[in-house]
């Protein structure tokens, strides 16, 4: 079994002044961080990415161009028998799930997303779509077995 952090949208400095103390603690002890954009600024990325040594991150809209240049928007990680999609999302904040299900291929089995700072978990068109919220508000905690997947959103 592996458990990860799954966060997005933590816009700092912007609109949020640092990471919150729960999602640093489960940083370190989770195994791996799936981070998907909007963390606007690259101090904060190369922050997580110390935390964890398995930190797969893609960049998100509200990103500044050295983040956007160090991360991509897209990105596609295989974890046991799971593969998993990364992308931020675009657009209104909902029904991503309906516009992002066409940007990776069949094979992948979960897509992890942010963007609309709601939570979000739901089977469509075979995929599992799973949102964690804003990390102002909530964050996720994804668990892999080799068999099933859990989703859990824990509030700040």
């Amino acid at each position: 079994m592996k458990k990860f952090l799954v966060i997005s949208d933590l816009h700092i400095p912007t609109r949020n002044k640092e990471i919150h103390p729960k999602i640093i603690n489960e940083a370190k002890l989770c195994d791996g961080i799936f981070a998907l954009g909007d963390f606007v600024d690259i101090d904060t990325v190369i922050y997580l990415q110390s935390l964890n040594k398995n930190f797969y991150a893609v960049s998100g809209n509200m990103d500044y161009i050295d983040v956007k240049d160090y991360l991509p928007s897209q990105k596609i990680v295989q974890i046991g028998t799971y593969s998993i999609g990364l992308t931020h999302g675009s657009g209104a904040p909902f029904g991503i799930h309906k516009r992002i299900v066409n940007w990776f291929p069949n094979e992948v089995d979960i897509i992890l997303f942010g963007h609309s700072h709601i939570s979000f978990d739901a089977l469509y068109r075979g995929k599992r779509f799973f949102n964690p919220g804003t990390a102002m508000e909530t964050y996720g905690i994804l668990i892999i077995d080799d068999n099933q997947i859990n989703f859990e959103i824990k509030k700040l």
